[in-house]
């Protein structure tokens, strides 16, 4: 049986996932060939070529994806014309395809294609048509025409807003998309005026909307858009403070602490796993934020609110957290003592070694006894402790 466990375990390892999808896609298509009761140049070929390149992307082969869902693109187009709707999501597709492999100007040429063909067909407000500009505002962004970025992203949350509503979670996610592309290429006040305007736009979609509606009509959860506007106050805290605004950073914080919070007690009100599993996502941004509070309250020289900060996020951190809650955790004793040994005083000293200590300890934990972190804080231990003997 053992046998028999290893040798399957073995054939696991061999299977080349790529080479699995290109032959399997290719015998799918020979054999859709092969008995088509029309010629080869049916529809059902290019739905095969597009579910090869599909696969394909998702085996992380995006080159040979973007060769099958150009093949699709151009039968479609062949067989349906180049204005319908079907080409147009092909060639949407090939265009997607060429952003994974660094294609930025062919790309931009198929979104463009795929955005007349759209036009032509008369369905700019369809999904697909949206998604589409939405690709290439994107693409302009990364290539630093923010000039054309802001016009189509403009189009867009327009084009949203005029299917969804001005004031919907539709609109408010695609402003926040927006602000996210532009804080990841450095333009950090056109970012913080979109997260501000996406919030804002939040605020209103969910006004007004009764507790027991736990379902919005766009199929988002109520909770979930409390959790992506925490999301959006910690991206608006994170600005706030490279931008200096230190006291406005903390307040943003503090919000999206309070959101988080809440998502965290709807989660388990509703019986969600997640609500407790200390590598969830709104877990993580929590003991994040918990820690930039306190950093940013000892900015201001406010040490007994760090100190609380610091307090309420080793509440959240246990032998469960990922390694990163775990490393904020450590960090933050070190800062604890740090706080109470610059106090000069007897019981100060107590306080910094014991929050010293399990900053040594958990470093260990993480680390081991030899890395230079763990090292560096033994030095300080063995230090601060031979001080607080000799003192007494």
């Amino acid at each position: 049986h053992a046998a028999l466990n290893s040798s399957k375990k073995d054939a696991a390892n061999d299977i080349n996932i790529v080479v699995t999808v290109q032959e399997g896609a290719a015998c799918i298509i020979t054999e859709v060939v092969q008995q088509s009761q029309s010629s080869p140049r049916s529809l059902d070929v290019p739905i095969c070529l597009s579910t090869m390149g599909e696969g394909l992307i998702k085996a992380r082969q995006p080159r040979d994806a973007s060769q099958r869902l150009e093949e699709a693109a151009d039968l479609y187009r062949e067989l349906l014309g180049q204005n319908h709707i079907d080409s147009g999501r092909a060639v949407n597709a090939l265009a997607k395809s060429l952003v994974k492999v660094n294609e930025t100007r062919a790309a931009l040429v198929r979104f463009g294609e795929a955005s007349s063909t759209f036009e032509e067909c008369k369905s700019s407000n369809h999904f697909d048509s949206i998604a589409n500009l939405q690709g290439m505002a994107n693409l302009f962004v990364t290539s630093g025409d923010f000039q054309a970025a802001t016009a189509l992203y403009e189009n867009v949350i327009s084009r949203k807003a005029s299917v969804h509503g001005e004031f919907s979670v539709a609109t408010a996610k695609t402003i926040n998309d927006y602000a996210v592309i532009l804080a990841k290429n450095g333009r950090m006040d056109d970012a913080l005026a979109r997260y501000e305007s996406s919030r804002f736009t939040y605020d209103r979609a969910l006004e007004g909307l009764p507790p027991s509606m736990s379902w919005l009509n766009h199929g988002e959860s109520a909770a979930k858009c409390g959790f992506d506007m925490a999301l959006i106050h910690l991206n608006i805290a994170s600005i706030k403070s490279k931008k200096g605004d230190i006291a406005g950073a903390i307040n943003s914080y503090e919000t999206g602490v309070l959101g988080l919070r809440k998502y965290k007690e709807e989660l388990e009100l509703s019986g969600d796993d997640a609500g407790r599993n200390k590598n969830s996502s709104h877990m993580r941004h929590l003991v994040s934020a918990l820690g930039r509070v306190g950093s940013l309250k000892l900015k201001q020289g406010a040490k007994d609110a760090a100190l609380e900060a610091y307090a309420a996020l080793f509440k959240e951190v246990d032998n469960d957290s990922p390694t990163a809650s775990r490393l904020e955790k450590a960090k933050a004793h070190i800062k604890c003592a740090t706080i109470y040994r610059q106090s000069g005083e007897r019981e100060g000293n107590k306080h910094a070694i014991l929050h010293l200590r399990e900053a040594f300890n958990m470093y260990t934990e993480l680390y081991g006894p030899k890395h230079k972190d763990t090292i560096a804080v033994a030095t300080s231990l063995q230090q601060w402790v031979e001080e607080s003997n000799h003192s007494r």
